[in-house]
């Protein structure tokens, strides 16, 4: 059983589409989406403040939508409500993987379509040693920016977990995003001969994305040498479509890069509808 784990906030009809796409074009029926929705949480701690966006009868949250297809039996839904103690995505995450009760987890991103049916299939097919290979990911180096530095991370956006090694490794894992000045980061080895250019602030800052924590314990506290198999290349153009950076851009509907991936998004559920 594979529990595929989608962290929601305000994502207009891209959630929608994520999940009908799933649904409708996967053929194995051995999975079941678990949806974490916290876009009634006053706010996030860690977040930039956001303004509600009235484009949309529902604020672009979908809460009503989410309900419906739990109730109807198509996902099982975990609303929070209370203000995040923590950085509300990664709570989310922590939530998700909490909530997760099979052999197998994927944290998904509510921005993506279905291409292919064999999407779940071909991250199964890279695990081959049960007692090692803690999943599939991504991996994002890091290094200096403008005027930052930020770390090395796995993306918890495309991430395949075996769930048997998560739960005994890493049980209680907290995906914390942290963003902190660069004479107090407790890594500073990691960006050696590294410098931002035109740094805007002295000391820089650091920022830790909600996947560095696992790398750094995989990294430099690993006794039972885990390992991520790295995600195909191609996997975000072959098997699924990401329209990345709609639930982060939630505060500026009117601007014209928004408005158009939302359209593409409402395009592409029309044309998933119409299919037979």
């Amino acid at each position: 059983m594979i529990d595929v784990l989608i962290p929601h906030r305000y994502g207009w009809n891209s959630v929608v589409l994520t999940i009908e796409s799933i649904i409708k074009r996967t053929p194995r029926k051995d999975y079941q989406i678990i949806v974490c929705d916290n876009s009634e949480a006053v706010n996030n701690v860690a977040c930039e403040p956001h303004e509600r966006c009235n484009t949309t009868g529902d604020d672009g949250n979908r809460r009503q939508y989410l309900r419906t297809m739990a109730a109807e039996g198509h996902i099982q839904l975990i609303e929070v409500k209370e203000q995040a103690r923590r950085y509300g995505h990664g709570e989310n995450l922590a939530r998700l993987c909490e909530a997760s009760t099979s052999e197998y987890a994927l944290l998904f991103n509510a921005n993506s379509e279905i291409v292919r049916g064999d999407w779940l299939d071909v991250l199964l097919s890279l695990l081959h040693d049960r007692e090692h290979d803690l999943g599939v990911a991504r991996f994002r180096g890091g290094g200096a920016r403008e005027g930052d530095f930020i770390c090395p991370c796995y993306w918890p956006n495309m991430m395949l977990l075996d769930m048997r090694l998560y739960r005994k490794h890493f049980a209680g894992h907290l995906w914390e995003l942290r963003q902190v000045p660069f004479d107090k980061f407790e890594r500073p080895e990691i960006f050696a001969g590294q410098y931002p250019k035109n740094p805007e602030r002295i000391p820089p800052l650091v920022f830790a994305d909600t996947g560095y924590s696992l790398w750094e314990k995989l990294t430099f506290d690993n006794p039972a040498g885990l390992r991520f198999q790295p995600l195909p290349d191609a996997y975000w153009l072959k098997w699924i479509i990401w329209r990345g950076g709609i639930d982060r851009n939630s505060h500026r509907p009117e601007n014209p890069h928004v408005q158009k991936m939302l359209a593409e998004i409402d395009a592409a559920l029309a044309k998933l509808r119409a299919e037979r």
